[in-house]
C-alpha cells in the first residue's frame, strides 16, 4: 500500500465532503422550493377562502335584505287585505242600507206616479170641455206626458216639472190675448180669410179682411159652436173694435163683446 501523506489524506477528505455536501444542499433546495410552492398555494387558497367567505356573506346580506323586505311586503298586504276586508263589510251594509231605500224610493216613484196619472187624466178631462183653442195640440200634450208617465221613460221629477207647466199655460191661455190672421169656415161651408181675436178662455170671434162677415163662438149645452149669422149691430161693432185694439190700430178701450152662455135649469127643491 502506498504511503498516503497527511496533506494528501486532507484533500481526500475534502473531495468527499464536497460530494456529500454537494447533493445535500440540492436536496435543500428542492425542499425550499416545494415549501415555496405549498406556501403560495396555501396563501391563493386562503385569499380564495377569504373572497369565498366575502361572497357568502355579500350574499347572506343580500338574502336577508330581501326576506326582510318580503316580509315587509307580505306584512303589507296583509295589512291592506284587511282593510279591503273592512272596506267591503262598508260597502256591502252600504249596499244594503241603499237598497231598502231604493225599494222605497221606487215605491214613492210609483206613488208619484199613480198622483200624476190622477192628475193628468182630470186635467184632460177638463181640456176636452174646455175653451175649444187648440184643443187637438193641448190635449197632444197631455197625451205625450201620460205615455211618458206610464212607461217610465222620463224621471218623476220631469213628469212633475211637465205637469205644473202644462198646469201653468192653461193659466195662462186663460189670461192672455191675442190677435192673428187664419181662415173661417162658415156654417154653410163656404171658407173666408181674415182675422181672429181671443179674449182668455172667454170669447173667440172671427172678422173678414173685408169687415164684411163676423162670427163668434158660442157656449152650448153640448160645448161650444160658431155663431155668424143673425149677428146684432153692437156684436158686429165690438169684433171689429177689438180688432183694431189687438192689431194696435186704436188706442186701448173697453170693448163690449158678444157673449152667450147655455141656459141653466133651475131644479126645484
Amino acid at each position: 500500500m502506498p504511503f498516503l501523506s497527511i496533506r494528501t489524506v486532507r484533500g481526500l477528505l475534502l473531495v468527499l465532503s464536497l460530494a456529500a455536501i454537494i447533493p445535500a444542499q440540492e436536496t435543500l433546495s428542492s425542499v425550499q422550493r416545494d415549501l415555496d410552492r405549498v406556501e403560495r398555494e396555501t396563501d391563493r387558497e386562503k385569499d380564495l377562502d377569504k373572497a369565498e367567505r366575502v361572497r357568502e356573506a355579500s350574499f347572506d346580506t343580500l338574502k336577508n335584505e330581501k326576506l326582510q323586505a318580503l316580509r315587509d311586503q307580505m306584512q303589507s298586504t296583509d295589512q291592506m287585505i284587511d282593510s279591503l276586508t273592512k272596506e267591503m263589510d262598508i260597502q256591502h251594509r252600504r249596499k244594503a242600507s241603499l237598497k231598502g231605500e231604493a225599494a222605497e224610493f221606487q215605491a214613492k216613484q210609483k206613488e208619484f206616479q199613480a198622483a200624476i196619472v190622477k192628475e193628468i187624466q182630470t186635467m184632460m178631462a177638463w181640456t176636452q170641455n174646455d175653451f175649444p183653442y187648440q184643443k187637438e195640440k193641448r190635449l197632444s200634450d197631455w197625451e205625450d206626458l201620460a205615455k211618458a208617465n206610464e212607461e217610465g221613460s222620463v224621471p218623476v221629477e220631469e213628469a212633475l216639472a211637465r205637469l205644473f207647466s202644462l198646469v201653468q199655460a192653461s193659466l195662462d191661455f186663460a189670461e192672455d190675448t191675442e190677435v192673428y190672421p187664419g181662415t173661417y169656415t162658415t156654417t154653410d161651408g163656404s171658407q173666408l180669410e181674415g182675422t181672429y181675436v181671443r179674449l182668455g178662455a172667454v170669447m173667440l170671434a172671427f172678422a173678414s179682411a173685408d169687415g164684411q162677415r163676423m162670427a163668434y163662438l158660442v157656449k152650448t149645452d153640448n160645448g161650444y159652436a160658431w155663431k155668424d149669422k143673425d149677428l146684432t149691430s153692437e156684436a158686429r161693432n165690438g169684433i171689429l173694435t177689438a180688432m183694431q185694439v189687438g192689431e194696435a190700430k186704436i188706442a186701448p178701450q173697453l170693448v163690449p163683446m158678444p157673449l152667450e152662455a147655455p141656459k141653466i135649469t133651475a131644479v126645484a127643491p
